[in-house]
């Protein structure tokens, strides 16, 4: 990890580091940014920052307190996230901080930090039990709550705290970072960014599964399937490299786009048709985010089986040749 936090955030780092030196941190911070933006990053190095003994600029990564934030063992420190097989924070776990706030810094004059991730996780009940320490926070503490978007969280638990927009990367910045970061080609770098506009963490993430170079050969094998050069089933494995769900967003992306495409062309039956494939995309994208543990090459043959019929009903929905998604 680097020293610093990541470019595009540097105003907000600086806004931070000068409440802090003049003593005008809130007891509260909100970030919001979009998950796969550096959000993370953000929060790991703001608190390994508070934490150091010898800061100037960043954390040292020398001193006690920096070894110990490192190592995830800070005394000072508390980290709530969803345990392990939830996407919820438990109102256990709220309860349990409240009883940590209360106890004495284990240094001096030290500033307890307790970080919420995702904080749009707090259900109801956990939320409301966490007001009571945001309220009157004992001592020295400093919440800092980390959100994709605001509006996910109670007024009440906004409104006790100071909102901090983290910004997005411009494409030249994000550009820069992946460059630094991965060794494809510029082609292959913006394609992943196209699928991740703004987030070149999440970008980064996307190139190392390979999803920028497997969306190109799905959207080839759609059109041998067209021809009858390939079969469904053989498309469907080839597909299942990566999780179903993005062959789902694959095929939505396709046919949003061919949808507007039609509407401009005023090709309504043939609309009609893949508005219709468009409405089953949804019901196999939520069989595919069930718990029930879905045979995954089935709905991949599923998905593309209902995309070929789709072509062929439009195709005779208007007597043009296929729509030609691709």
């Amino acid at each position: 990890m680097s020293a610093l936090p990541l470019p595009w955030h540097e105003a907000v780092w600086l806004q931070l580091q000068d409440q802090a030196g003049h003593n005008r941190l809130p007891h509260a911070l909100l970030l919001v940014g979009p998950q796969g933006s550096g959000r993370q990053q953000f929060v790991q190095h703001f608190s390994a920052w508070l934490v150091c003994e010898n800061r100037s600029d960043k954390s040292c990564g020398h001193c006690r307190p920096c070894l110990l934030f490192q190592s995830g063992n800070h005394p000072d420190v508390l980290m709530i996230e969803p345990e392990e097989g939830s996407q919820s924070i438990k109102i256990d776990q709220i309860r349990r901080l409240g009883h940590w706030v209360n106890q004495t810094s284990n240094q001096p004059d030290a500033t307890k930090l307790v970080v919420i991730r995702p904080a749009e996780g707090l259900g109801l009940a956990a939320a409301n039990s966490l007001l009571k320490s945001l309220e009157e926070p004992p001592g020295k503490t400093l919440f800092v709550l980390v959100a994709s978007t605001a509006a996910a969280l109670l007024p009440t638990i906004r409104s006790r705290c100071q909102l901090l927009m983290l910004p997005a990367a411009n494409e030249s910045q994000a550009m820069s970072w992946l460059r630094e970061h991965n060794a494809s080609d510029d082609n292959e770098l913006r394609a992943a960014l196209a699928l991740a506009p703004g987030r070149p963490v999440a970008a980064l993430a996307l190139l190392e599964q390979g999803l920028p170079a497997w969306r190109e050969m799905i959207c080839t094998r759609l059109a041998d399937l067209q021809q009858q050069r390939t079969s469904v089933p053989e498309l469907a494995k080839l597909a299942s490299a990566q999780p179903p769900q993005h062959a789902i967003k694959l095929m939505d992306d396709l046919l949003a786009a061919q949808c507007e495409q039609l509407a401009a062309e005023q090709r309504f039956p043939a609309l009609r048709v893949c508005l219709d494939y468009r409405r089953q995309l949804m019901t196999l994208a939520m069989q595919a985010g069930s718990t029930a543990n879905p045979n995954e090459l089935m709905l991949l043959e599923t998905l593309f089986s209902n995309y070929l019929r789709m072509m062929q009903d439009a195709q005779h929905a208007t007597g043009h040749t296929s729509p030609g998604i691709s």
